[in-house]
Formats: C-alpha cells, sequence, structure tokens
C-alpha cells in the first residue's frame, strides 16, 4: 500500500539549514555532520601531501643499491609517520596500508603474510585487558577501588591529591588511561565543587558578619583562592568581595565563576593535573597498560625473538611508575602548586556519600574482581613456575575474557559478567593500529631495512650506551608532546632496532626508552587523551600545564634513562 507524499519532504530532506527543528531528522546521519574547523582541514590536507612527497623523495633519494623492497618499506613508514601525526587520515585507517602498498607494488610478502601481523598474539593479550576494564566498568568496580583508595589516602589537600593520584595510577595499569581519566576527573571535580562552595559560603559570612575572611589555618574552612592566613583581609559588611563570594556560592558548577575560582586555585590545579599526568603514569606499570609497551613487545618478539614476560616487564615497568608518581605529586603539591588550605571541609562525607551511592558489594562486581585477580597472578606467576607454560600472556587474557562471557552475575537469570553489547564497545581502532604498527615493523627487517639502517647508524657505536639511550628518549619525549604515543611508538621501534644493531648493542637499550618516553607526555593538552580531558574539562589552562609538565617530563626522561641502565639490565640480563 502506497502512503501519500508528504508536500515538500523532499526538499526538507536537503535542507542545509540546520536550525529548522524537527525537519534535520529526514537529512541522513552524513549531512547532519558538522563541519570541520579550517585550520583541522589545513593541517590534513598539507600531512596528506606532505606525506605523499616524503615519501616519494625517500625512495628516490636511497642509494641505488637498496633493494626496492627496502626503499619502499621507507617511503611507506615515513608517509605513515606523517600521516598518523598530521591525522590526514583516521590513525586506524592508516594503519591498514601496509595491507594495500607492500603486496601490491612489488615486495614478495603476500596479503596473507602482512594480514597476519594484524592477528598477532599481543593483539589478543591487549584485547583480553580490554575485556577485564569493561567487565570492571560494566558493574563499576574500578569506581568503588578508586573510592576506597582516596578514603583511605585521607581527606587533607596533599593526601587527597596523593589519594586521587594512586588510584589513578593503579587502575590506568589495567583500564585505558583515557577510560581513566574519564572516570576520575568528575570525582574530582566534585571535590573541588565542593570546596569552592564551602570556602565562598564561608568568606560571604564573614563579610556579612564584619569578621576576618579567608584563613588557611588548621581546622579552618578557607576558600580555595583566598590564600590568606587568620585575621587577614577587610571583610567589612556589605563590601565589594562579599558580591563575588555569594555569587560563586550560589553558582552553577559549569558557571565561568566557579571555573575561575578552581583555575586560580593551586588545590585545585594540582588535583586536575595530578590525576591526568597519573593515568600516563600509572600505564608503564604492565604491558597492557598502554598501547607503546604492547607495541614494545610485539616488535621485539617478531623482529629479534625477544619475549617480555607480563611478571618481567612489571619488575621494570611498576617501580618506575612508582617514582614518578612520587616525584610527580612532590612537584605538584611541594614546589609548583602549594594547596592554599589545610583540611578538606566536608571530604570524608563525600567519598562516604559517593561510596554509599554505590551500595553493597554485588554479586558480579565481585566475580569480576575475583576473574581480575587470578588473570593478574597468571600473568605474574605463570612464567616463574612453569619452564614451558602451557598457556601464554595472550591465552590467560583470552580465557579471561571468555570466562566473563561464561560467568553468571548472580544477578537476573541469564545475566553475564559480560555481555556482547559492553564488549562491542571495545577500541577496536586501537587493536588496527597495533596491527599496522607491527606490519610496518616486519617489513622492516623482512626488507633489509633494518640492517640498512643498522650500517649507516655504526658511527654512533663509540657513544656510551647510557647517553644513547638520553638520547633516544630525549627525542621522543619531545616528539610525543605533538603526536599520537601509539604512533610515535610504532614509527621509531623497527628505526631505534635497525640502530641498536648497527652501534652492536642489544635492542632492547633503545626499544625500551622510545616505548616508555611515548607514554610520558605531559606538557600540552594534544599530547594525550587524559590531558586533553584535564584541559577540555575548563579546570586547567594550557599554562598550567606547561608549568607541571615541563618539569615532569625532565624527570621522567633522568627516571626512563636510569631505569633502562638498571632495572631493565637486572630483569632482562643485557649486557653494555
Amino acid at each position: 500500500m502506497s502512503h501519500p507524499a508528504v508536500p515538500g519532504a523532499h526538499l526538507r530532506s536537503l535542507d542545509p539549514d540546520p536550525h529548522r527543528g524537527e525537519e534535520i531528522e529526514f537529512r541522513s546521519p552524513g549531512e547532519r555532520a558538522p563541519e570541520e574547523k579550517a585550520h583541522t582541514r589545513h593541517v590534513r590536507l598539507a600531512g596528506f601531501l606532505g606525506g605523499l612527497v616524503l615519501g616519494i623523495l625517500i625512495y628516490a633519494l636511497m642509494p641505488g643499491d637498496v633493494p626496492h623492497a627496502a626503499k619502499l618499506t621507507a617511503a611507506t613508514a615515513v608517509l605513515m609517520g606523517v600521516w598518523w601525526m598530521t591525522e590526514a587520515l583516521p590513525l586506524p585507517a592508516t594503519a591498514l596500508l601496509p595491507l594495500v602498498v607492500f603486496p601490491t607494488l612489488g615486495t614478495d610478502v603476500t596479503f596473507d603474510k602482512v594480514g597476519a601481523s594484524y592477528g598477532n598474539n599481543i593483539i589478543f593479550l591487549f584485547m583480553g585487558g580490554f575485556l577485564l576494564a569493561l567487565a570492571m566498568q560494566r558493574w563499576n568496580l574500578h569506581r568503588r577501588i578508586a573510592l576506597l583508595t582516596v578514603k583511605v589516602m585521607g581527606t587533607r589537600p596533599t593526601q587527597m591529591v596523593a589519594g586521587f593520584m594512586v588510584a589513578t595510577g593503579f587502575l590506568s595499569m589495567w583500564v585505558s588511561n583515557t577510560a581513566t581519566a574519564v572516570m576520575m576527573l568528575p570525582i574530582g571535580v566534585s571535590v573541588l565543587l565542593l570546596v569552592t562552595k564551602i570556602g565562598a559560603e564561608a568568606t560571604a559570612h564573614d563579610a556579612a558578619a564584619g569578621s576576618p575572611a579567608g584563613g588557611s589555618v588548621e581546622g579552618s574552612t578557607p576558600g580555595p583562592t583566598s590564600g590568606a592566613t587568620a585575621g587577614s583581609g577587610d571583610g567589612a559588611v556589605g563590601s565589594a568581595d562579599d558580591a563575588p563570594a555569594t555569587a560563586v556560592a550560589d553558582a552553577d558548577p559549569e558557571s565561568a565563576e566557579v571555573k575561575d575560582e578552581i583555575i586560580k586555585s593551586n588545590f585545585g590545579t594540582a588535583l586536575m593535573l595530578g590525576i591526568a599526568y597519573a593515568a600516563s603514569i600509572g600505564s608503564l606499570g604492565t604491558i597492557i597498560g598502554t598501547p607503546p609497551n604492547t607495541l614494545m613487545a610485539g616488535y621485539l618478539s617478531d623482529a629479534h625473538g625477544i619475549t617480555i614476560g607480563f611478571g618481567q616487564w612489571m619488575l621494570v615497568g611498576v617501580p618506575l611508575a612508582v617514582v614518578l608518581l612520587a616525584v610527580c605529586w612532590f612537584l605538584l603539591t611541594k614546589v609548583l602548586f602549594k594547596p592554599e588550605i589545610s583540611e578538606i571541609p566536608g571530604g570524608k562525607e563525600l567519598i562516604q556519600e559517593e561510596l554509599h551511592k554505590l551500595g553493597p558489594m554485588s554479586s558480579g562486581e565481585k566475580r569480576v574482581l575475583v576473574l581480575f585477580v587470578l588473570a593478574a597472578l597468571a600473568w605474574i606467576f605463570v612464567p616463574v613456575l612453569f619452564d614451558d607454560p602451557l598457556i601464554s600472556d595472550a591465552g590467560i587474557a583470552v580465557a579471561a575474557g571468555l570466562l566473563l562471557f561464561l560467568c553468571p552475575a548472580g544477578a537476573a537469570r541469564g545475566v553475564r559478567l559480560l555481555d556482547w553489547d559492553s564488549a562491542v564497545k571495545l577500541p577496536w581502532g586501537v587493536l588496527l593500529l597495533f596491527g599496522g604498527g607491527l606490519a610496518l615493523s616486519a617489513q622492516f627487517s623482512s626488507s633489509g631495512l633494518t640492517e640498512w639502517i643498522g650500517e649507516r647508524a655504526a658511527g654512533l657505536g663509540g657513544l656510551p650506551t647510557v647517553l644513547l639511550v638520553l638520547l633516544m628518549a630525549g627525542g621522543i619525549l619531545l616528539l610525543t608532546e605533538l603526536t599520537s604515543n601509539t604512533a610515535t611508538a610504532a614509527t621509531f621501534l623497527p628505526v631505534a632496532g635497525g640502530v641498536a644493531m648497527g652501534i652492536g648493542v642489544d635492542p632492547m637499550f633503545l626499544a625500551i626508552p622510545v616505548a616508555l618516553a611515548a607514554t610520558c607526555a605531559f606538557m600540552l593538552p594534544v599530547a594525550t587523551p587524559p590531558n586533553a580531558i584535564a584541559f577540555g574539562s575548563g579546570y586547567v589552562t594550557v599554562g598550567q600545564m606547561i608549568r607541571g609538565g615541563v618539569w615532569l617530563n625532565l624527570a621522567a626522561l633522568v627516571l626512563i634513562t636510569i631505569t633502562t641502565m638498571t632495572l631493565a639490565v637486572w630483569v632482562f640480563g643485557l649486557a653494555y
């Protein structure tokens, strides 16, 4: 049965005006997509064309005795690197280039051989970790862990910053640093809003009573920006200071007045930056914590036959993360942004209220926690207890993921710990990015490009190994401030491996600092997703982030170098 046409419907469906109310529903999702900013379009176009030009130049300028496959690999690496750094194409889309370029442009590899990199066991290790993280998020286990950690650490400003950082750092070892920051920052903002409101109300009350306002002595309830000691301030009745304080006390949490108060607060800055930085720092502790670690493990396994166990890496990564987290806390709360208050009024009550909202632990939470602990213990102890384990780290991860789909949650009948509607939220793009990076790395080895780079880098052999580690980490630290940490690691890991082979040192000496430094970007909002989330909240300025990040970058450079030359040497038996 046909339906009468709606007069003008064909016109409304093509209407470009986005302000016509219900008529928008006639337009397709593509038509409703917002226009990109001009700057973004220009950067992407420049990156697209620049990558093509640089790739062609690299191919043309390499010596004639270099095999075609090696020249093509170098050109493709430059092309992918530029496209990744400028996001000329979406990062996962660029990661698909090896599947097209290498099998079709005259190399000896087949599509199946290149495609095997996209099913590398390291990718399944990361996928299993993602499934555990999604199950934790589905049952709010991650939120309970965070709140309990903050509660245990205390509610003095410096203690609370430490509590938030420890909780964030621990979670980011297992959950993506982006998801961790998304969860923790709103809790931190709740604390800041409470402090701001109580401080503003106290200031308004003192002003109305004609008593001194502010005061950050023990037991007082000052505003976070007063910075005054007891007895300071004028605060006469009807003074000009009265109106702003009252306005802030009554303002919307998202209002400019409240955000301005928090931005001016050292405590607010330390807390917001502490959460963002801890999300990146904590992820250094495990292979699955951050993509560069996973890429490094995959590259060393495929290109050099070096296997890094989950527990082995924790012996290197966890101490580094703990020390860097402590340094970060000290810099933020004792040097750069000393909190103006000595006690957070209502802090314990706020955390307790948030825990009360969660209620008692559900059976689903308990079962996810048990599986999480069992998986972590298996990753750590299976390689220690068995010389030739029947199951690999990736196998443990996949087994844990399967158990999440199998185990009933103990809630409504038929409900499992994880369902596909939740699992489909896996960051598939990141997994494709891993595959592209590993495919590129494999081609470096099979084409002979790694050996050619090594021959050209032989002149660096006279430099001390510690200086090479320092230079490699420093260069990556600078670059990753402007580019994706995953893309940076994927591009430079095979280059570092080639240099290491050329100068006769173990490739781990240069691969480890590349992976670690790629995650340690603290200066700019664009450097990492946690930085961007903190800046996007409106409670941190770029200047504050640069001020904190520059010192933390220097600390990271020193600690990465020390870790590589000490812990890594001990754990992996490296010689130099």
